[in-house]
C-alpha cells in the first residue's frame, strides 16, 4: 500500500492500495497449498501445522480490500476443501470472511506495525477454527473443537504468529505496507 500525499495540510492522507498481480497470487496459491499439504505435516509442533495458506490471505487482505481479501480467502479456501476430504465448505466460508477481515483492517495501524499484526495472525487463527465449527457444524457434521482441537488450535495460532513474526523481520519484502514496517 502507498500513501498519496494530502490535498490540504488537516486532510488525512488517502490509502491506495497497490496489490500484486493476480497471476503472481495464484502461483504463490497453488505453491502454498501444495507446501501446506505435503510438507507443512512434516513440521507439526504438538499436532499443530503452520497456516501457510492462512497466512497468504491475511498478507493478501492487507494488500488490498474486504474483496480482494474474501475472494482470495473463497479460493484458497475451497482449495483446502477439495484437499481436506469431506470438510464440507467449512475452510471456504471461514477463510473467506478471515481474509474480508483483514481487507478491512487493511490501511490501518493494526496493518502498519508488527506489534499488532502478529497478534492479529493468533486472533485471526482463532477465528478461522471457530468459524469452520460452526459451518461444520451447521452442515450437520459432528465437531469435536472444544474437546480435541483446542489444544491444536492454540499452538496452531502460536505456531502461525511466530512465523509471521519470523517472515516479517527475515523477509522483509513481505511487509503488507509499501511504507514498511516499524
Amino acid at each position: 500500500m502507498s500513501f498519496r500525499t494530502r490535498t490540504s495540510p488537516t486532510a488525512p492522507p488517502a490509502a491506495l492500495f497497490d496489490p500484486p498481480a493476480w497471476w503472481k497470487v495464484a502461483l504463490v496459491l497453488f505453491a502454498v497449498v501444495i507446501a501446506q499439504s505435503t510438507i507443512a505435516p512434516h513440521v507439526a509442533l504438538r499436532g499443530a501445522v503452520p497456516g501457510l495458506v492462512l497466512l497468504l490471505v491475511l498478507w493478501y487482505g492487507f494488500r488490498t480490500d474486504v474483496v480482494g481479501g474474501l475472494l482470495l480467502g473463497a479460493i484458497a479456501g475451497a482449495c483446502e476443501d477439495a484437499l481436506a476430504g469431506p470438510s464440507g465448505a467449512g475452510w471456504t466460508v471461514s477463510t473467506a470472511i478471515v481474509g474480508a477481515l483483514a481487507g478491512r483492517s487493511a490501511g490501518t495501524f493494526i496493518s502498519e506495525s508488527r506489534t499488532w499484526l502478529v497478534p492479529y495472525v493468533a486472533l485471526a487463527t482463532i477465528v478461522r477454527y471457530g468459524v469452520y465449527a460452526i459451518v461444520t457444524r451447521a452442515e450437520g457434521q459432528p465437531i469435536v473443537l472444544p474437546t480435541m482441537h483446542a489444544h491444536e488450535m492454540l499452538w496452531q495460532a502460536l505456531y502461525n504468529a511466530v512465523l509471521a513474526f519470523a517472515l516479517l523481520t527475515f523477509v522483509p519484502k513481505t511487509g503488507v505496507s509499501r511504507v514498511g514496517l516499524r
